[in-house]
């Protein structure tokens, strides 16, 4: 009986043993896979800035419910709408000019030739947005724009200086975040971005709800460009810094024809990325555009994380030489984006549910749970078509990118005009959702051919 109860004891603690060792091997092993993950540069990159910048592009959709109780339906199904319209113009019109900074910052080594980079590519922005904007506002055709923009009736007025300002301080915001992620001036980048976050939204949330019985969505607009506008002012004072200011034109001429091609295509981007919200906007109300927009502002966790990441990646990636190493690491790259984006979607509608259910956002808005799984799976298809994008630049081959454009841009406005009148919403994100698989096919080909080119040309020499 002795015998037994010792054996029995020598057994468990045998077991005991066996699972300590395995969990000490678990230990070390997650240990070192951290130690591995905090040497790589990315990773480095990512955990000190991003984690911030993603925060400032999420947090209006964490006050979202905050929003949309200090606005109506049709005023957020309005605003929304504007909004895409700044955003849209506002790629179109920085000219592809960052494209340049991100690719020829590292390749000249002193102070003297980034400074002249940095002046001649601020110079070139200012003079071409000048020359579009300052004809366009003169001379009013911005009305005739907004006529061909809007079927349902809008006070243009009301807004016309508010996006005039948020147009202009887009574009500029953009250029700065980019020198700043292509410099690694990271600390002056998390300031940044932690001040973006707190002035704008409780500036906003304060005003919107100050002036409450006012018109909500030129509150909204004109305050949140305002501070964005101040702070800008406050934080180019870096870039300023750097600049050394002569005009270099070999870097002028050079910039602009690796700039233009993706200005190009933006330009077809908006029949790609616009038409599916002008069509709406077209056969349907604000109301409908309210559903929509409330969608897309929760699917749009995904770009704004992917934009935010990809500017942390694009300035390794041209800095990188060995092209097969950029290969493998964006293959790897993608793979685990896509994982986490399909977890984070699942997240996105589960959650979505549930605040409907609780009475969060009001349940009004209950129809966007329908198109809301479709337009993640298409953000998703996107962010994978913009990593496809960086080996043209790589490879210097910018062009391809407007052919691409104009041939999706048709596509995707045929498709616009079959689906949007009939289905409304439903066919809005198909046609978003369609035109993204074709896209990413499209660039799939081309870059694996643009590749095996490369590769090829570098295994003769």
């Amino acid at each position: 009986m002795k015998l037994r109860r010792k054996l029995a004891v020598n057994k468990c603690n045998s077991r005991i043993g066996k699972n300590l060792v395995e969990y000490m091997n678990l230990v070390s092993n997650v240990k070192a896979r951290i130690e591995r993950y905090k040497k790589n540069i990315l990773f480095k990159r990512l955990f000190t800035v991003l984690s911030i910048d993603i925060l400032v592009k999420v947090s209006g959709l964490i006050l979202l419910p905050v929003y949309l109780r200090l606005m109506t339906q049709e005023e957020y199904g309005l605003y929304g709408y504007l909004l895409s319209i700044i955003m849209t113009f506002s790629i179109v019109l920085n000219f592809g000019l960052y494209i340049p900074l991100s690719k020829f910052y590292h390749d000249y080594q002193d102070a003297e030739k980034r400074g002249k980079l940095l002046f001649t590519i601020s110079l070139l922005l200012v003079i071409m947005l000048a020359s579009i904007i300052f004809p366009v506002y003169f001379f009013g055709w911005d009305y005739e724009l907004i006529k061909i923009l809007f079927k349902n009736p809008v006070d243009y007025k009301e807004y016309r200086g508010a996006v005039l300002i948020a147009i202009i301080v887009s574009v500029f915001s953009f250029m700065l975040t980019s020198f700043f992620f292509t410099s690694e001036k990271l600390k002056h980048l998390k300031r940044y971005n932690i001040f973006r976050i707190i002035f704008i939204n409780v500036g906003t949330v304060f005003f919107l709800y100050l002036f409450r019985n006012i018109d909500s969505v030129r509150i909204r607009l004109q305050t949140t460009y305002i501070i964005e506008l101040i702070l800008f002012v406050f934080f180019y004072y870096y870039y300023i810094k750097e600049v050394w200011f002569k005009f270099n034109k070999k870097a002028a001429i050079t910039g602009l024809k690796l700039g233009l091609p993706v200005m190009v295509s933006a330009l077809f981007g908006i029949g790609i990325n616009f038409s599916d919200k002008f069509f709406l906007e077209k056969y349907s109300s604000f109301k409908d555009l309210s559903y929509y927009y409330l969608a897309v502002s929760l699917a749009s966790a995904i770009p704004l994380i992917f934009a935010s990441l990809q500017n942390a990646w694009l300035p390794l990636f041209l800095k990188e030489k060995d092209i097969q190493k950029n290969i493998e690491t964006t293959n790897k790259l993608m793979h685990r984006l896509v994982i986490g984006f399909l977890i984070l979607s699942v997240i996105i509608v589960v959650g979505f549910k549930i605040i409907l259910k609780l009475g969060i956002i009001q349940s009004k808005y209950s129809e966007t749970i329908g198109i809301l799984p479709l337009l993640l799976i298409s953000q998703i298809i996107s962010s994978l078509v913009s990593l496809h994008t960086n080996y043209l630049i790589y490879f210097e081959r910018t062009h391809i990118a407007s052919i691409t454009g104009l041939i999706l841009c048709i596509i995707s406005v045929g498709l616009s005009l079959l689906l949007i009148p009939r289905y409304k919403v439903y066919g809005a994100v198909t046609v978003s959702l369609i035109s993204n698989i074709i896209y990413l096919g499209l660039y799939y080909f081309i870059i694996k051919m643009l590749k095996k080119k490369y590769l090829r040309l570098n295994t003769h020499v």
